[in-house]
């Protein structure tokens, strides 16, 4: 029984198959449909082995199991849509019962016609390969941002060994494709050598260790950046923009948790990240900002997320993956002449512990730059942040403009459009009144007036009903009690800076109080730290925040005072301090699977160096003294060195005797390019067998020896005589 009429060729295939089918019918179907999508893969291999003999056409067999594709859906239709049926046997028994055929014969009447096809054309191998990588693509496609981890049976047995799943995910894949590639290559009928399965599962392991996670997220956001539903569009519209209050957010431990300041009062405090910053710095307005967001584009009704990403171009960037240097504007690190620092660099790490959709950073954030996850079991990722933090209060920028003179007319449109209603420009003019004199014509100090005024007259109380999505957040409360929160007072005033020409926009994200950060470098951010606040452009500086706090405070933001040790231990395991958990039993490669298996490699290569060194030292010697020793050898033994001497002359040109083949035999069929082979031979046979060996001297042997090697180099390139000398390995199948 040859192996292509064996069952064992069949095995890789059906395993490979029932793990895709397996994985993919899991998600979507009842256990009855996975078990019989698992038969239906066994049944397809065995409908196609059957079918592979008949002289059945493929375009028939395709549209038969197209049709039958399209009964067993009708039938499934009328079951379920049939109340008679459902009645005497159940909706649960029908509903399995009906899964279980679709699955059976879904699975069957596509994997068998593409099996008999692939053995009959090559085009299809590629069909049935895109198939299987389609399947686990889509399946393990939730880990490609690594912040959403499934199967949890699986991903929580890592995390618990402080193991990221990601490398792992991707060596299973590498796996599975080095498995695709062997029985992919097993079934076609061209004769192929081992070099190009070898060459095909080197790319596929060199990719699995050295192609950076990074890289992989940023081809798969190119991918899919373009894409998506209606629904995740809407959920993604809501997390950066949505300002109408929903209260709490049910959400997943595994879905995003962004910041959301419509969140009502009451609700459970937890930390979500901690940031540790690498100077020493108090800002001066008492308060540590952390933008993710911002919603400057006035659609008629009320500000949202700027679409065309043109605009707010220091928000909405990626992960990094690589250093990434933020687009802006202005910015400066000094005033100018150098006279008095208004703003300096500082850096900063994220260690976020709930999962984000985007990074957001201490303002004003420069630079975005990918850091270790310090501890996986902890941390969701970690990245390093280099902002552009303001030094001086804004009594020292009161002589600046507002706005950029690089702007377009168009720009500026943009972040001081505002409502048509007179009642906002009677607010401003009424807070103008409260400057001196000499202060109501410059721009800042009237963005100042409108801040003092806002303070004195509106209060600060979460216990206000939330706004409809689609809601303008203002106008209720501004004409209205002057109750609200932050979300209220952001959007208010802006409206009110934009009414007095004033470039502004409403930024999203954390508000954390210096004072909460204590004596270290630490700063822990909970989910009730997310906030909205107001920003002004000022020239040469960029956005600059102008946050309302209303001396009125029915319900503070947040009330929960921060655990400092806490904070304190949180900020050791990211910074990967002695003393932590990760330290005192740190796992192989510090979590990440291909850092382990480099490390071990890296190892590997230092020890295998001198073994290889010596090896090829100790090959170069047998080489050597395998064509010196008919010159030292005892004279019994010279006919069988001299002989062995010839064949290693003719093997570095490429001359083997063939297994099987005699030595006079070899010797005919060398004579034409080394005549002198046959002399050498027949002395050699003589010695070996005759009862009487002629007695022949040393110098006759090393004669002919040396006769075979120049004879037969006479007839070669010299690139290929060089090539042979070189050759290590030429003289080991003499024989």
């Amino acid at each position: 029984m040859t192996l292509r009429k064996s069952i064992w060729w069949k095995v890789p295939g059906v395993v490979i198959w029932m793990t895709a089918v397996g994985l993919l019918a899991t998600g979507y179907t009842s256990g009855a449909g996975l078990l019989f999508a698992l038969l239906g893969v066994v049944a397809a291999f065995l409908l196609a082995g059957a079918l592979e003999n008949c002289a059945i056409r493929l375009s028939r067999l395709w549209l038969a199991a197209a049709a039958a594709v399209g009964l067993t859906v009708a039938w499934s239709l009328f079951l379920r849509g049939n109340s008679s049926v459902v009645g005497l046997l159940g909706s649960e028994v029908v509903y399995s019962l009906t899964e279980a055929e679709n699955w059976f014969m879904g699975v069957l009447c596509w994997l068998a016609p593409l099996l008999l096809s692939a053995r009959r054309y090559s085009i299809f191998l590629t069909v049935e390969a895109a198939s299987l990588v389609g399947i686990f693509a889509s399946i393990l496609a939730a880990h490609r941002d690594g912040s959403i981890h499934r199967p949890f049976f699986i991903t929580d047995w890592l995390l618990e060994r402080n193991y990221d799943p990601m490398p792992f995910f991707l060596g299973a894949g590498a796996i599975l494709g080095i498995l695709l590639v062997v029985w992919m290559l097993s079934r076609s009928s061209a004769k192929r050598t081992l070099l190009d399965p070898a060459l095909l599962i080197a790319m596929i392991v060199a990719l699995f260790l050295f192609l950076p996670d990074g890289k992989l997220r940023q081809l798969s956001a190119f991918a899919g950046g373009a894409g998506g539903s209606e629904k995740d569009k809407k959920e993604q519209q809501h997390h950066q923009g949505g300002q109408g209050g929903q209260g709490e957010q049910q959400r997943d431990q595994n879905q995003n948790q962004d910041p959301n300041p419509s969140s009502g009062e009451g609700r459970k405090s937890f930390p979500v990240a901690v940031v540790s910053l690498h100077d020493d710095y108090q800002p001066p307005y008492g308060t540590f900002y952390f933008r993710q967001d911002t919603l400057s584009n006035y659609n008629g009704r009320r500000l949202v997320r700027d679409a065309s990403g043109k605009l707010d171009t220091d928000v909405g960037m990626p992960f990094p993956a690589e250093p990434i240097e933020v687009p802006l504007r202005d910015r400066a690190d000094i005033a100018p002449g150098g006279r008095e620092r208004i703003a300096h660099r500082l850096r900063t790490t994220v260690a976020l512990m709930t999962p984000h959709s985007k990074p957001f950073g201490l303002i004003d954030v420069s630079k975005l730059e990918p850091a270790p996850n310090p501890d996986a079991k902890r941390f969701e990722r970690a990245y390093k942040v280099e902002s552009i933090v303001l030094d001086a209060d804004f009594g020292t920028l009161l002589n600046r403009s507002l706005g950029s003179e690089k702007w377009t007319p168009e720009m500026w449109q943009h972040y001081t459009e505002v409502p048509e209603d007179g009642r906002y420009r009677q607010i401003a003019e009424q807070a103008k009144l409260l400057l001196p004199a000499h202060l109501r014509g410059i721009p800042i100090a009237q963005a100042l007036a409108i801040k003092f005024w806002m303070d004195k007259n509106t209060t600060y109380n979460l216990n206000v009903p939330q706004v409809d999505e689609d809601a303008d957040p203002v106008a209720s409360f501004l004409f209205g009690d002057r109750n609200g929160y932050c979300v209220h007072l952001a959007h208010s005033a802006v409206y009110l800076f934009r009414t007095l020409g004033v470039p502004s926009r409403v930024s999203i994200g954390y508000a954390v109080g210096a004072r909460q950060r204590g004596d270290g470098s630490t700063i822990l951010i909970r989910n009730g730290d997310a906030h909205a606040w107001p920003e002004v452009y000022v020239a040469g500086l960029g956005w600059v925040v102008l946050d309302i706090t209303p001396e009125k405070v029915i319900t503070p933001p947040q009330e929960e005072k921060v655990d400092q040790d806490l904070q304190r231990m949180l900020g050791e395991m990211a910074r990967q301090t002695p003393g932590s958990s990760k330290e005192e039993n740190p796992p192989a490669g510090d979590g990440d699977l291909r850092k382990a298996l480099l490390e071990a490699m890296q190892g590997l290569s230092k020890a295998m160096v001198p073994v290889v060194l010596f090896t090829l030292l100790a090959l170069y010697l047998m080489k050597l003294w395998r064509r010196c020793e008919p010159r030292f050898c005892n004279p019994a033994r010279l006919p069988v060195a001299s002989y062995r001497a010839a064949l290693d002359s003719l093997a570095d040109l490429g001359f083997y005797r063939d297994h099987g083949t005699s030595r006079e035999a070899f010797a005919r069929r060398v004579a034409e390019r080394a005549p002198a082979m046959i002399d050498l031979t027949d002395l050699h046979m003589r010695a070996a067998l005759g009862p009487a060996a002629p007695r022949v001297g040393r110098e006759q042997y090393l004669a002919l020896s040396a006769a075979v090697a120049r004879q037969a180099g006479q007839g070669t390139q010299w690139w290929r005589r060089f090539l042979g000398l070189l050759h290590p390995l030429s003289w080991w199948k003499v024989s």
